[in-house]
């Protein structure tokens, strides 16, 4: 029996814990281990996961994982201000911030300089050390779990998180008990009934087997929230930061033979060489288009990307 064949008969849906489920790509490559996984889709909620779940993850999340360059973090540093500035517009007066899988807090910088509190949970030490001394912030390698009981926030941030994790709503129920009284959390994640998500199926980028775990849509996103004993308030679809980039990335994956060549330069696995600068050459002249398709993409909620906000509704199901 094979590992895949194996898990078919062990794992369960991460929402609704079924275990009847629709195969929807037989072979979904990792771009880092070349290792291959099956995406499969709850027939119960329609939940969308990754199969086999790996024991251990450790080999693959590279000690590079996140960590980009001096460029690409100040790119992103600008737009990550931008976003944090509408979500800081939420209580003027500034409050108290956790962002769960930080990397080297670019947002917790961006809400520190607004004047809020903040800390950050990184379970990559190697990427969490660089937050903690080029931006002096506040980031532990601890789980939520591990908080002290009576630690509250008016914010929790889980951007790029949620999917990562294997039990998104016993993590969300830890958040639950951690949000201060009017608090809100927010999420996001990517969207797999995205246009982009169709266009380029087991080659899309934002799939990132076996990292991504668990792979969204509106609907079991909305219950995955309620289940967590949170109540969605508002869902959005635009990315600057990373929709027009996925558009660009999965187009190469699909026109090259190597997967996420731009990616993994940026994140220093890979030296600069011929295939690099031909796949930068190649990106080039696809941004026009990719730029356009986001926009067209948010307006019509079918974006890459959803970030949602939530708030506490009920206690937490049993």
């Amino acid at each position: 029996m094979t590992l895949i064949e194996k898990a078919a008969e062990t794992d369960s849906c991460p929402v609704c814990s079924n275990h009847d489920r629709r195969t929807i790509y037989k072979k979904a490559r990792d771009p880092i281990t070349g290792d291959c996984f099956q995406v499969v889709e709850c027939s119960e909620c329609g939940m969308v996961r990754t199969t086999p779940v790996p024991d251990c993850l450790d080999r693959y999340y590279p000690p590079r994982y996140r960590g980009y360059g001096p460029i690409v973090a100040r790119v992103l540093s600008t737009l990550y201000k931008l976003r944090v500035s509408r979500w800081a517009r939420r209580k003027p007066g500034g409050g108290s911030v956790l962002e769960i899988g930080c990397g080297s807090g670019l947002m917790l910088a961006a809400f520190r300089q607004c004047g809020w509190r903040v800390l950050g949970l990184e379970r990559n030490e190697a990427v969490a050390e660089i937050g903690r001394r080029s931006l002096g912030v506040e980031i532990v390698s601890s789980p939520v779990e591990a908080l002290p009981h009576d630690a509250q926030f008016d914010l929790i941030i889980m951007f790029q998180v949620l999917e990562h994790i294997a039990d998104p709503i016993g993590l969300l129920r830890a958040c639950v008990k951690r949000l201060a009284p009017g608090g809100f959390l927010i999420t996001n994640v990517p969207n797999f009934s995205s246009w982009q998500s169709k266009f380029a199926g087991a080659k899309w980028f934002h799939l990132d087997v076996p990292r991504h775990l668990n792979h969204f849509t509106p609907q079991t996103l909305d219950a995955t929230l309620n289940r967590a004993g949170l109540s969605l308030t508002h869902l959005s679809f635009a990315s600057l930061e990373h929709d027009p980039y996925g558009w660009v990335e999965s187009t190469l994956n699909g026109l090259t033979r190597r997967a996420n060549t731009l990616t993994r330069f940026l994140m220093g696995l890979d030296p600069l060489g011929p295939a690099v600068l031909f796949t930068f050459a190649l990106g080039a002249l696809l941004i026009p288009a990719a730029g356009l398709l986001s926009m067209v993409s948010w307006m019509a909620g079918r974006g890459a990307l959803m970030e949602a906000s939530a708030v506490v509704s009920v206690p937490a199901r049993k």
